[in-house]
């Protein structure tokens, strides 16, 4: 078992996967691959001086699901290493995002795994998967249809955070050590099931291949693997530089100059859309090639858009810009009676609403938007549109406030969370699109109203 400790020591060195003294979240599922990659952990733990905990994921797929926490937790316990429990129902997730249980599942955990990160200070959050899953990822990606990121099928390491010390070898490989360190684990029947593309890829297209095309497609698979992973670095850090200097933000939405991306390739141009994503808060796993495709058609001009996009994401255009923000859901009517000054936070939780009054000569230039006191008393409602809402425009008289957002060009699909300040059944401001000059503070004012809209 000492070539096969050093052959992982090796690899954690070519590529740099701890440091010594870091904190580490190993991901441990009560199988075979990661209660050994529990037990290598510690015979490092010294050497390496880690100090390694431990997370396990209930999936609630299965009935036995319980049983595997438990017997997690029961090795935690006497290995003495802090042990973190969660859990979510990924079965009601996947039917609710329309999705398959292993990418429900998978989204969930890696979510929960980069927030225990943050939250305890973790430096590497450490996975199981070994060459076998390599393979079977890649040959998984071939079959749905995949590009040259695609064919590096699982990175050794994404985001100087998730890092795979078993890659470089094979299940194999890991049930013998387990077995030479007498280490107990749990089956998970679903492994055998043909009803999964991974479980068919595993059982049945992997085996032929390696009978009729040589033993060694795992390993050469992973050679392949690495020799595009190595090549994509380079794309990916032309990308990213490209990405830096047309991003930008407009208000709470990451903007890319449109220009800008046109003049680009178009292969590297598909690469700034996922570092958008990435950056925007979408959810990768779920983005797809329709979804780029869509994002071509909408830069070149052939549809309008919005593009929705996993997780409650959508992307619109504007004249120069193409924005990646969060879709506002409809909520009911409501209103907010502002009797006194001070801050009211508005239903929706998007803004909090800001009154006070102020001698004129103390306010600041960006200190919000001024309106006469003599002509508003309190109270003033705060509420959200109606249908029907008129503005008043100075030497036009009213208009619809519809017209006045299309005006603005303010998408019909960020329009629900806008709020209103209405003033005796008259809208007096709607933040960032109108202010009603009838209400502005006349020069001689001593003391106004200061009103703001803050995001929350």
């Amino acid at each position: 078992m000492k070539s096969f400790i050093n052959k992982v020591k090796k690899h954690i060195e070519k590529f740099k996967l701890f440091k010594k003294g870091e904190r580490v979240l190993a991901c441990v599922s009560a199988g075979v691959d990661s209660v050994s990659l529990l037990k290598f952990l510690k015979l490092i733990e010294k050497e390496y001086k880690l100090s390694i905990f431990v997370s396990h994921y209930d999936h609630k797929i299965r009935k036995e699901s319980l049983e595997d926490a438990i017997f997690v937790y029961n090795l935690c316990k006497e290995w003495k290493i802090p042990f973190f429990y969660s859990t979510a129902p990924v079965p009601l997730y996947a039917r609710r995002e329309k999705l398959s249980l292993e990418m429900a599942g998978r989204e969930l955990r890696y979510r929960l795994w980069y927030r225990l990160a943050r939250e305890h200070n973790f430096q590497k959050i450490v996975l199981a998967h070994h060459l076998d899953d390599l393979a079977e990822e890649i040959f998984m990606r071939l079959i749905r249809g995949t590009g040259r990121r695609g064919l590096t099928g699982i990175p050794i390491k994404r985001d100087n955070l998730i890092v795979r010390p078993f890659l470089c070898v094979s299940k194999e490989e890991i049930k013998a050590f387990a077995l030479e360190h007498n280490l107990k684990w749990r089956e998970d029947v679903t492994n055998q099931d043909l009803r999964f593309l991974r479980n068919k890829i595993r059982h049945i297209l992997i085996p032929f291949i390696e009978k009729h095309f040589g033993r060694n497609i795992k390993t050469n698979l992973k050679e392949t693997a690495l020799i595009i992973a190595e090549e994509e670095e380079l794309i990916e850090e032309l990308a990213l530089s490209k990405f830096k200097k047309i991003k930008s933000k407009i208000e709470d939405s990451l903007s890319l100059k449109i220009h800008e991306l046109k003049a680009l390739p178009g292969s590297l141009r598909k690469r700034i859309y996922f570092l958008a994503a990435k950056e925007a808060g979408v959810p990768l796993f779920r983005i797809t090639h329709r979804h780029i495709n869509q994002i071509e058609t909408l830069i070149a001009g052939k549809g309008k858009g919005p593009i929705y996009l996993p997780g409650n994401y959508l992307i619109y255009k504007t004249h120069d810009h193409l924005l990646f923000t969060q879709k506002t859901f409809k909520t009911s009517y409501w209103e907010i009676i502002v009797k006194k000054e001070g801050e009211y936070l508005l239903p929706d939780k998007n803004f909090v609403f800001l009154i006070k009054k102020c001698k004129k000569d103390s306010i600041k230039p960006d200190e919000g938007e001024k309106l006469s006191a003599k002509k508003i008393a309190l109270p003033l409602i705060i509420r959200k549109r109606k249908e029907g809402d008129k503005v008043f425009i100075k030497g036009l008289g009213h208009k619809k406030l519809k017209k006045l957002f299309q005006e603005k060009k303010i998408p019909f699909y960020l329009r629900e969370a806008v709020p209103v300040v209405e003033y005796r059944n008259e809208i007096v401001a709607i933040p960032e699109v109108y202010l009603n000059t009838k209400f502005l503070p006349e020069e001689d004012e001593e003391e106004v109203w200061v009103i703001e809209f803050k995001k929350a």
